[in-house]
C-alpha cells in the first residue's frame, strides 16, 4: 500500500511540473500568436504540433487532476 501512495505522489508531481511547463508555453501563446509557437517548438526540436502540444497539456492536467483525487480519496488521514 505504502509503494502505491508514492508511486501516486511521484506521478502526480511530474504531472505537475509538466502542466507548468505547458501552462508557460500557454501564455507565450496568448501573448503572441499559435504560429510563434510551432516556431518556437521547432526550434527547440519538439516534434509536436500546435494541436498535440494543447492534447498532451489536457492529459497532463488530467492525470495530475485524477491522480490528486486518488490519493486523496484512498490516501487521506
Amino acid at each position: 500500500m505504502n509503494f502505491l501512495k508514492i508511486f501516486l505522489l511521484v506521478v502526480n508531481i511530474i504531472s505537475f511540473i509538466f502542466s507548468m511547463i505547458f501552462a508557460a508555453f500557454g501564455i507565450y501563446e496568448q501573448i503572441t500568436s499559435p504560429g510563434a509557437l510551432e516556431r518556437l517548438l521547432k526550434k527547440l526540436q519538439i516534434p509536436l504540433s500546435y494541436n498535440q502540444f494543447i492534447i498532451v497539456g489536457f492529459i497532463c492536467v488530467l492525470i495530475m487532476g485524477a491522480t490528486y483525487a486518488i490519493r486523496e480519496r484512498f490516501f487521506s488521514s
